[in-house]
């Protein structure tokens, strides 16, 4: 993924190169000014002094100018970075997030994301000091070979001992990193399971006391890691003190430089301190955004993409939806075997079954969100293949059991509807007291949660499309509005040319189904005669 982003920023990062060029030349030319102008003076000279002046600012503004515009392709490229990662996540199948976890993607998203963009933002110290280092280097080279053999020598040790306290800050960051996705678990758990901890303090105090042994394990590793930054910072400082007085003590004892050539390494050293210190504080923010990176790239999802376009190939006034010779597993064990089942358009069908029979299963393979082990769905004479799911898929709106209510009011295409249609609607579904659309948008979605579901449905209902899958939909409906569902919305949605397609045990409207289909240990089948007649008075029971 990075390299693709870089491949996109080339003529900036030719730019980068450049001014990092220029930034060591005027570096390395006051360096020079000092040594051959300034050191070889006798006297008062205001010439010099301008021209030093005119110097530094040009410096200044070079080194200011070449910062902003590393930062700015930094912060780019962590944001083509995040956009990258949440439009592969919006492509990635449902079942594969399933598979990876909400903890774990949630801490990818916060965290990982947060220590790439602190890398990013480390880079132009990290890159101008590293390409300085390499510019005055080669001064250093040109005016005493002697003392740049010395300084090459000490500063390689100073390295050596410093990968050592990085290979350990390295790995307390990683350890650190592993707790992240256990304590991301235990934030949802405090937060969604608020209200069931209020009444069970037992179950607060162990939620809490596994939260704690994480948060304790984060904070020891961190705390070793800062440890072993903070020796390695002393350590390369202490270094480099130590450096400028033995390369003056050299070139006076032994006489490998006059004392001008001496004070200006001195000089050079202390100039090159900065830069030094800039490259060795960034380095434990790499090791954190190489770990985060690592973290990403397990996820998982899917290739990146560009857009969200949905290829029109399938006939929207579609006739049937068929399942032929369908099988399915989840990880070899339970789910469905050979289905074999037509859904016509238009029509109302209830589909039953206990707990575990395979009902939530046949509903994601309806909507496209799993893939059949073996078999075919076939919306008409067309098989629903990779190339055209996404266009399948745009007939479907579905109701899950745990649902999640968007604020943004749109139809299939993504457009508004008109105030009259959006008025209609929520008096249909009896919330027209309880929620306006205030510039698109629902005005509220703290409902109850049978409310809730009503906007659910509200919403599915704007977007027009032509098969509605429903969930227990009418489980958390009073009585009252229950028989007004069943009895006047079904069947004005039938009217409308909806197929229906709902998971209920509401016996008492049974009759409002055209079919009844049962599912029982991952088989499913249609009920016809005295067995729908059984189903109609004890649901799932009494059928064999």
């Amino acid at each position: 993924m990075i390299k693709n982003l870089l491949k996109k920023s080339i003529p900036h990062l030719i730019k980068i190169v450049i001014l990092t060029l220029i930034y060591s030349g005027l570096g390395i030319a006051t360096l020079s000014f000092i040594n051959s102008k300034i050191l070889t003076i006798t006297k008062f000279d205001l010439s010099v002094i301008l021209q030093f002046i005119t110097l530094l600012l040009v410096f200044l503004s070079a080194s200011i100018y070449a910062n902003i515009t590393l930062a700015k392709f930094g912060h780019n490229l962590v944001y083509n970075m995040r956009k990258e990662l949440v439009k592969r996540l919006l492509d990635t199948p449902s079942y594969q997030i399933e598979l990876i976890g909400k903890a774990k993607i949630i801490a990818s998203l916060n965290n990982d994301i947060r220590s790439i963009s602190f890398a990013f933002m480390s880079a132009p110290g990290l890159i101008q000091g590293l390409v300085f280092i390499i510019a005055v280097s080669i001064y250093l080279l040109v005016i005493s070979p002697k003392l740049f053999v010395f300084i090459f020598i000490w500063i390689g040790v100073t390295l050596s001992v410093g990968t050592y306290f990085m290979s350990k800050i390295h790995h307390y960051f990683k350890l650190a990193r592993a707790s992240d996705d256990a304590l991301q678990a235990s934030f949802e758990d405090s937060v969604e399971g608020h209200k069931e901890l209020m009444l069970n303090r037992a179950r607060a105090e162990l939620s809490f006391a596994e939260f704690d042994v994480v948060a304790q394990q984060k904070k020891y590793n961190l705390i070793r890691a800062d440890i072993y930054h903070s020796i390695s910072d002393n350590w390369s400082n202490i270094m480099l003190l130590g450096l400028v007085g033995m390369c003056i003590f050299l070139s006076i004892s032994l006489e490998w430089a006059s004392m001008q050539t001496a004070v200006t390494v001195g000089l050079t050293i202390l100039f090159l301190r900065g830069s030094l210190n800039a490259l060795v504080s960034s380095i434990p923010t790499m090791l954190a955004a190489k770990i985060s990176f690592e973290k990403i790239m397990a996820l998982n999802f899917v290739d990146f993409s560009d857009g969200f376009d949905v290829q029109n190939s399938l006939n929207n006034d579609w006739k049937s939806i068929k399942f032929q010779d369908i099988n399915f597993k989840y990880n070899d064990k339970f789910g469905l075997k050979n289905l074999n089942l037509e859904l016509k358009r238009g029509e109302i069908v209830f589909l039953i079954g206990k707990n575990g029979s395979g009902k939530s299963t046949f509903c994601n393979l309806l909507c496209g969100l799993l893939q059949p082990s073996s078999g075919k769905i076939m919306l008409d004479d067309t098989e629903i293949s990779h190339k055209n799911l996404r266009d399948y898929q745009s007939k479907i709106s579905a109701i899950f059991s745990e649902f999640y209510l968007f604020s943004q009011v749109i139809d299939n295409q993504g457009k508004s509807l008109s105030e009259d249609e959006v008025k209609d609607l929520l008096v249909l579904l009896d919330i027209d007291e309880k929620v306006s659309v205030i510039d698109g948008k629902l005005s509220t979605t703290s409902l109850s949660q049978g409310q809730r579901k009503r906007l659910s449905l509200f919403l599915a209902l704007c977007e027009r499309r032509s098969l509605l899958v429903l969930d227990e939909w009418a489980a958390d409906q009073d009585p009252v509005f229950k028989r007004v569902f069943y009895r006047e919305i079904l069947p004005l949605l039938k009217s409308r040319g909806i197929t229906i397609l709902a998971i209920s045990h509401d016996d008492n409207y049974f009759d409002v189904a055209e079919r009844i289909i049962l599912a029982k240990d991952g088989y499913i089948r249609e009920l016809k005669g005295d067995e729908r007649e059984i189903a109609s008075r004890d649901a799932v029971e009494k059928i064999s």
